[in-house]
């Protein structure tokens, strides 16, 4: 390759064609070298779907769960900190989807985003509780907009669709909250089932709480379970099952909220 590539380069010279020589040199090592980083490639993919190491499996099961699903039901059980379900699909390359935040029986708040906008809806008990750490609440303001689905400004739509709806946060926010590198330490792994399914289950120590991580044993390795002693329930469904967020029968503009609580101050 070298000798060729020199006589190029001389013939180059003698000729006036040395650009057409570095050129036709380039091109030839570049396809030695690109067939050998392909191959390079196959084999890191081969052997990463070949490692059983318990990191390795959770990165598959992020990977599986989200990076490729249309759709997505997730729920997280904090406890005291009460429980979020997010619903999340991909209607034609747009996400959609609905928050449903609950604590307890009467508090509760509702994010929908769909086609349509941004809608949401909040109880009388979560607006009081929302008051109290945020500062008072006026009566006007509960009678205006508690139970009622509100749409609000086109200017959250893209917001509240990046923050809510892609699968992209959810994982970040595993990642960055739970699936650490330090919480994913000392970690092992043996057979198990949940809810009759055949599951791998990931047990790490080496954080400051016990972690548990269920993944799908047969078919796609989905993320089924996370477990947080002490701290919180994770579970994942509903992949790639058809879903549409429906807009609300009834909804009113923010900007008509707002001019009802003003009218009755």
């Amino acid at each position: 390759m070298r000798v060729f590539a020199d006589h190029l380069r001389r013939s180059g010279r003698r000729t006036g064609g040395c650009v057409v020589a570095v050129a036709l040199s380039i091109a030839m090592a570049g396809c030695g070298s690109r067939d050998t980083a392909e191959r390079a490639e196959e084999d890191a993919k081969k052997n990463e779907a070949q490692d059983t190491r318990p990191v390795v499996l959770v990165n598959q099961a992020l990977a599986a769960t989200f990076d490729t699903t249309t759709s997505l039901t997730s729920t997280k059980d904090a406890l005291t900190k009460g429980t979020v379900v997010v619903r999340s699909t991909v209607v034609d390359g747009t996400p959609e989807c609905h928050m449903h935040i609950s604590k307890g029986d009467d508090s509760s708040i509702d994010f929908l985003v769909n086609d349509s906008g941004v809608y949401t809806r909040i109880t009388e008990e979560a607006i009081r509780e929302t008051a109290l750490r945020q500062g008072q609440v006026l009566p006007e303001q509960i009678t205006a907009m508690a139970g009622r689905w509100v749409k609000r400004g086109a200017d959250k739509a893209e917001i509240m669709r990046e923050e809510l709806c892609r699968p992209e946060a959810q994982r970040a926010q595993l990642e960055e909250q739970l699936l650490t590198p330090k919480n994913l330490r000392h970690g092992k792994k043996e057979a198990a089932s949940l809810n009759g399914r055949p599951t791998t289950k990931l047990t790490f120590t080496g954080g400051p709480s016990r972690l548990e991580v269920q993944v799908a044993a047969e078919g796609r390795p989905y993320l089924l379970k996370i477990v947080e002693y002490g701290g919180v329930l994770w579970e994942f469904g509903g992949f790639d099952k058809p879903y549409r967020v429906s807009t609300p029968e009834t909804s009113i503009d923010e900007t008509d909220v707002a001019a009802e609580i003003l009218d009755a101050v």
